[in-house]
C-alpha cells in the first residue's frame, strides 16, 4: 500500500512518528508532502525518518494551478468556521470567538451580515449557502495531477482544521481522482478550538471516545467513519526510562538535588502569550503562603512555540529556580525527549495552565495541578478541550479556584507524590489508551488506514447540479476576493514595515541611550580626577595672587554659590553641569521639560535650525548632569541655543572660516568663561585654535573640569604664579589655557584674534570692565563678540560705551529684530539680551 500524507509542515511529523515507522515496517510506502519548518523542527525529524526508512519519502506540497479558486474556497470556509463560534457551544469561549472574528472574511463584517447570522436560523441558511458555493468550486488540476503521479492507495491529511482549511483542496482532488481519504486528527484540542471539517472524509482517526463525539456532533462526521485509535503521539512515553540519575539531572538544569521540585510547564502563545510575570508571581506567592513550598525548587520549562518570551527572563533572584531549556525545547529527538521525560519523572508534581504536556505528565504518573487564574480564564474554562482534563473518567487535573486551595494541593503532593497516580491512570486509560494501557495506538491507526484503503472510495455528495452555471459568477467573486486580499496584504505589509521601522528606531534609541549612559558614566569617572587637579591649580593661583578689592555684588553671589565645590564629592562632580547657574548658565529649575517654557524653547530651536547652518549645531552633551530638553533626537538648553546664535553670527560675519583655516594658529580669549559651554561649542566647531579663559580662579572649578572631561585628549595649561613666563611658552601647542584675572594687565599672548564676553563684563566694576576691553584692543584683537543684557532703565551695565570707544559695534541681534528673526524668548515675554559684534577701530 502507498500512503500520500499531506501535512501542513514538517512540525506535524512529531505526532505521527511511530505510525510512519510502523507503516514502513509493515511494507507500506509513505510519501509526506509538507513544507519544511526549520524553526520548530530544527532536528529535521522528517529527514531522519526518510534516511532510516527507504519506504518513507518526503517533499514539498504542490502549488495550485488556479490560486484564485483556492483562495475563494478558503474565504468561504473561513466564513463557515467563524459562524461556528457564534453558536451556543461557544457562548463562554470569548477568546476563541475573538480569534474567529479576526479571521472573518469581509463579506461577514458589515452590520447587515452580522444581524443575519446572529440567529441560529440565519446561520443555518448562510452556512448552507457558503457550503454550496464551496462545493461548486472545481478541484484544482495541479493537485489532481500530483495525486495521480504518486498513485496512492489512500490520501491522508493533518491537521486540516486550520481557519479556512486550505488542505480541503487535497481531499477534493483525491475524491476527483478516486482515492480514499483520511483525516488523522493531530491533537486533543483540534476538533473544538480550530476550524471545521468541511469535506467528506472516508475515515477520521481520533484518540478517544470524547473526541469521537466531537467529530460527530460538532463536525457532522458519520459515526461509522470515526475510528478511535488512542494517542499514537504518546506511544513512546509508555516504555521510556530515565537515562540519568536525579542528582545528575538536577545538576544539569541548576536545581538543588537534595530538595524536591515542582515542574511548571508553560503553554502555547494562544493560551498564554506572556507567562513570565505570572510564573514569577506564582513562585513568590506559593512560597510566601507555605513554609513547605518555600524550600521547594521550581523548574520552569518554556513552551517550544513561546521561547522568545523567556529569552531575557531573569529569575536568578529566586532561590532554587531554573528555566530550562531556553532553546530548541521541542522533544523530537532522543536527547531532547530524554531531557523532557526526566523533567517530569524527577519532579514531585507538575503545574500548568492548559497544555498537552499535562497529559504527558499524567502518562509518566506525576500529579497534575492548575490554578484558575483570572488572566487565563478565556483559555482555561473558556475552551472546550480544557474540560476533558477535568472530566474524562474522573479527570486527572487537580484544579484550584484560589491560592489557598492550590497551596494545600501542592503540599499534599509533596508529602506523597504517588497520591495522584491512580487518578492519572484512570484518565490515561480513557483518554490516551482507550483500548488498554498495554495497547499502543500506532498499530490501530495503521490498521484504520489499511482498512480504508482496501475498502475504496465511499459514495460522496456530488457538486450541486447548478455548479457549471454558477462558476462564471463565482469566478467574478473570486477576482473581487483576490483584489481585496491583495489590498489587505499590502496594508498588512505597510503595517509590518512601519512596525519593523518603529522597532528598529526604538532599538537604535535604546542603543544610543545605553551608549550615552556609558559615556556619561565614563565621563563622571574621569571628571573627579580632573577636579582634584584643577582644585590644586586654583588654590595655587588664589594663594599667590592678591585678592581683588572691587568685587561686585554679582560676583560675591557667584563665589558663594561656588563655595561647596571646594570640597566636592564624586557624586557632586558627576552632576557638575547643575552648578552652571552660578557662572551665567541656566538654573536646572528653569528647564524642567514641561509647560510653556519647553514649548517656547522648542520653537526657538526649530526657527534657529531652519535659518541657520545645522553643521554649526552642537548638542548639549549628556554628561555631568546635563540639563535642558530633548526633541527630535536633539538635546538642548537655553545656553545651547545662545551658543548656536553666537557661532551663527560669526559665520554671518564671514569669520568662522578664518578660525578653521590651515594658517597660523589663532587665539580666542573668553572673559570669565562661564561653565565652559561656549568654549566647548567653539572648540568643537573650530578645533585648531588656542582658547584662553581668564576670570576668577573659583570659576575654573566648573569650566576647566567640564572642558577637561569633554576633551580628554586636549592639552590644558594653568597659570603658575611661581613661573609666570612658562604659561606663554609654545603657545600654539596649547588647546585650553586658564589664567586668573589679575594676570590680564600683563597678558603676553602672541595675538588675540577674537575676544568673547558672555555676560561676564556686565558683572564687573567699570574700571575692570574698561581694563578688559582695553587689553583686547592693545593685543590687536580684531573682533569682539559680546552678549549683554538689555538696559532696563536702572542705569544698567556700561559695557556698550566701553566697547564703542574702541570697536565699531553692530547690534547684530538687537531687541527690535531679535524676536522676529531668532525668537529669543524671556519668561516675561521680553527680549532680554543683545548680541554685539565689534570690529577693532584703527585708532582711538
Amino acid at each position: 500500500m502507498k500512503i500520500l500524507f499531506f501535512m501542513r509542515s514538517t512540525v506535524y511529523v512529531r505526532n505521527f512518528e511511530s505510525t510512519l515507522r510502523l507503516l514502513a515496517e509493515r511494507g507500506h510506502r509513505v510519501h509526506v508532502a509538507a513544507e519544511q519548518h526549520e524553526v520548530l523542527d530544527p532536528t529535521d525529524l522528517m529527514g531522519r525518518l526518510a534516511r532510516q526508512h527507504s519506504a518513507i519519502t518526503y517533499g514539498p506540497p504542490p502549488v495550485p494551478r488556479a490560486p484564485h479558486w483556492a483562495q475563494l474556497g478558503i474565504e468561504l470556509r473561513k466564513a463557515d468556521d467563524a459562524l461556528r463560534y457564534l453558536g451556543p457551544e461557544y457562548r463562554n469561549a470569548r477568546k476563541l470567538r475573538l480569534r474567529a472574528e479576526l479571521t472573518m472574511p469581509v463579506f461577514l463584517q458589515p452590520p447587515i451580515s452580522r444581524r443575519l447570522v446572529n440567529g441560529s436560523r440565519g446561520r443555518r441558511i448562510f452556512r448552507r449557502l457558503l457550503r454550496s458555493c464551496d462545493r461548486a468550486i472545481p478541484p484544482d488540476a495541479a493537485l489532481c495531477a500530483f495525486i495521480r503521479e504518486h498513485r496512492p492507495d489512500i490520501v491522508a491529511v493533518t491537521p486540516l482544521v486550520e481557519p479556512g482549511s486550505p488542505q480541503s483542496e487535497y481531499l477534493r482532488a483525491a475524491r476527483a481522482v478516486g482515492v480514499p481519504t483520511a483525516l488523522c486528527v493531530y491533537s486533543w484540542d483540534n476538533l473544538t478550538s480550530k476550524g471545521l471539517i468541511h469535506d467528506p472524509v472516508d475515515v477520521v482517526t481520533v484518540w478517544n471516545d470524547a473526541m469521537k463525539e466531537e467529530a460527530t456532533t460538532l463536525h457532522d462526521v458519520p459515526g461509522d467513519r470515526v475510528v478511535v485509535t488512542g494517542a499514537a503521539a504518546y506511544d513512546h512515553w509508555f516504555t521510556w526510562k530515565s537515562r540519568t540519575t536525579r542528582e545528575a539531572f538536577c545538576g544539569r538544569v541548576g536545581l538543588d538535588p537534595r530538595r524536591p521540585y515542582l515542574l511548571y510547564l508553560c503553554s502555547s502563545k494562544f493560551i498564554a502569550r506572556n507567562e513570565v510575570p505570572f510564573v514569577r508571581r506564582w513562585i513568590h506567592e506559593i512560597r510566601e503562603a507555605s513554609g513547605v513550598l518555600r524550600g521547594t525548587g521550581v523548574l520552569v520549562r518554556p513552551h517550544p512555540q513561546n521561547l522568545d518570551r523567556w529569552d531575557q527572563a531573569d529569575f536568578t533572584d529566586l532561590d532554587n529556580v531554573a528555566i530550562w531549556p531556553r532553546t530548541e525545547g521541542n522533544p523530537t529527538d532522543e536527547d531532547k525527549r530524554a531531557g523532557y521525560y526526566d523533567s517530569i519523572a524527577n519532579s514531585a508534581a507538575v503545574v500548568g495552565i492548559n497544555t498537552s504536556a499535562l497529559i504527558e505528565s499524567a502518562i509518566v504518573g506525576r500529579g497534575v495541578y492548575t490554578l484558575l487564574a483570572p488572566e487565563f480564564r478565556d483559555t482555561q474554562e473558556g475552551t472546550l478541550h480544557f474540560r476533558h482534563l477535568r472530566s474524562v473518567n474522573g479527570g486527572m487535573l487537580n484544579v484550584a479556584s484560589d491560592l489557598q486551595e492550590h497551596v494545600s494541593q501542592l503540599e499534599a503532593a509533596l508529602a506523597d507524590p504517588a497520591v495522584a497516580a491512580e487518578k492519572c491512570r484512570r484518565f490515561v486509560e480513557a483518554f490516551v489508551r482507550p483500548h488498554g494501557l498495554g495497547e499502543p495506538a500506532a498499530p490501530r491507526m495503521a490498521a484504520a488506514l489499511e482498512a480504508t484503503a482496501a475498502r475504496g472510495v465511499r459514495r460522496t455528495e456530488p457538486a450541486p447540479w447548478w455548479a457549471p452555471a454558477a462558476r462564471p459568477v463565482l469566478r467574478g467573486v473570486a477576482a473581487v476576493v483576490e483584489q481585496a486580499l491583495n489590498t489587505a496584504d499590502q496594508e498588512e505589509e505597510r503595517r509590518r514595515v512601519a512596525k519593523r521601522l518603529d522597532q528598529e528606531q526604538r532599538a537604535a534609541r535604546e542603543r544610543a541611550a545605553a551608549a550615552e549612559a556609558a559615556a556619561a558614566a565614563d565621563a563622571s569617572s574621569r571628571a573627579f580626577d580632573h577636579y582634584v587637579r584643577v582644585r590644586e591649580e586654583v588654590r595655587r593661583q588664589r594663594q599667590a595672587l592678591p585678592p581683588g578689592d572691587d568685587i561686585t555684588a554679582c560676583e560675591r553671589q557667584m563665589l558663594a554659590a561656588l563655595e561647596p565645590l571646594w570640597d566636592a564629592s564624586p557624586e557632586t562632580i558627576a552632576t557638575l553641569r547643575r552648578h552652571a547657574a552660578a557662572t551665567n548658565g541656566v538654573p536646572q529649575a528653569d528647564v524642567v521639560p514641561d509647560g510653556a517654557m519647553k514649548g517656547h524653547v522648542e520653537r526657538d530651536l526649530r526657527r534657529l535650525l531652519s535659518r541657520g547652518d545645522e553643521r554649526l549645531w552642537i548638542d548639549e552633551p549628556a554628561v555631568l548632569g546635563s540639563v535642558g530638553f530633548k526633541t527630535g533626537g536633539r538635546r538642548y538648553s537655553h545656553d545651547t541655543l545662545r551658543y548656536f546664535r553666537m557661532i551663527s553670527l560669526l559665520q554671518d560675519a564671514a569669520l568662522i572660516d578664518d578660525f578653521r583655516s590651515d594658517g597660523p594658529r589663532r587665539t580666542v580669549w573668553e572673559i570669565g568663561g562661564g561653565w565652559g559651554g561656549f568654549a566647548h561649542h567653539f572648540k568643537t566647531v573650530c578645533p585648531d585654535v588656542t582658547y584662553l579663559i581668564t576670570g576668577r580662579p573659583e570659576q575654573f572649578l566648573v569650566s576647566a573640569v567640564y572642558l577637561m572631561t569633554m576633551f580628554p585628549g586636549a592639552r590644558f595649561r594653568f597659570y603658575d604664579p611661581a613661573n609666570p613666563d612658562a604659561f606663554w611658552n609654545e603657545w600654539a601647542s596649547v588647546d585650553f589655557a586658564f589664567a586668573p584675572e589679575p594676570v590680564v594687565p600683563g597678558l603676553k599672548a602672541p595675538s588675540i584674534d577674537l575676544a568673547v564676553d558672555v555676560m561676564a563684563l556686565e558683572c564687573m566694576s567699570p574700571d575692570r570692565l574698561n581694563l578688559h576691553v582695553q587689553r583686547a584692543y592693545d593685543l590687536h584683537s580684531r573682533y569682539f563678540l559680546s552678549v549683554q543684557a538689555v538696559p532696563n532703565g536702572d542705569g544698567g551695565p556700561a559695557v556698550s560705551p566701553a566697547l564703542e570707544h574702541r570697536y565699531w559695534t553692530h547690534p547684530v541681534c538687537a531687541p527690535e529684530s531679535l524676536a522676529r528673526r531668532l525668537s529669543l524668548w524671556a519668561p516675561d515675554g521680553r527680549v532680554d539680551q543683545t548680541y554685539f559684534l565689534g570690529w577693532r577701530r584703527l585708532r582711538l
